[in-house]
């Protein structure tokens, strides 16, 4: 699925906390077979963000969808649905943490999106270990990344 919005422009309503005037993003991969996706602000290229597939670091991560995002974001199947959340890049970069509470929910047939703020009950965090468990490590993945 992230082949297919490669070098699109996704429409994110000014949804990013902070960001609410920057509504299009470029969705680019960083790399083909990486978790990794870079949101660059079209009007604004001093903006942008370093997303990650949050299924690829925890498997049992989830959330539901409201009714009214999925009318928002015109959802009609769940194979439309691509979640990404936003990244803090830190150094080195296996300490680097992901935000599990906002959410990033694109439609891949829209090509909208949204930031979802979750409820404050649903245990997840703004800055979790993003190599938590070192299961990137296990993969090589943390260590071929330090060292750019």
């Amino acid at each position: 699925m992230f082949k297919d919005l490669h070098e699109k422009t996704i429409d994110l309503d000014g949804s990013i906390r902070g960001f609410g005037d920057k509504r299009f993003f470029s969705f680019n991969m960083v790399e083909e077979g990486n978790p990794f996706v870079m949101l660059q602000c079209v009007d604004d290229e001093q903006i942008g963000f370093l997303t990650a597939d949050p299924f690829y670091f925890f498997a049992d991560y989830c959330f539901d969808l409201s009714d009214g995002d999925k009318d928002k974001l015109g959802i009609e199947s769940t194979d439309e649905v691509l979640v990404l959340n936003i990244v803090t890049i830190r150094n080195p970069f296996h300490a680097s943490t992901i935000n599990l509470l906002a959410p990033i929910v694109i439609n891949s047939a829209t090509r909208k999106g949204l930031q979802l703020v979750l409820p404050s009950n649903s245990h997840y965090d703004t800055a979790a270990p993003l190599f938590a468990n070192n299961a990137m490590e296990r993969k090589g993945f943390a260590a071929h990344a330090d060292r750019g």
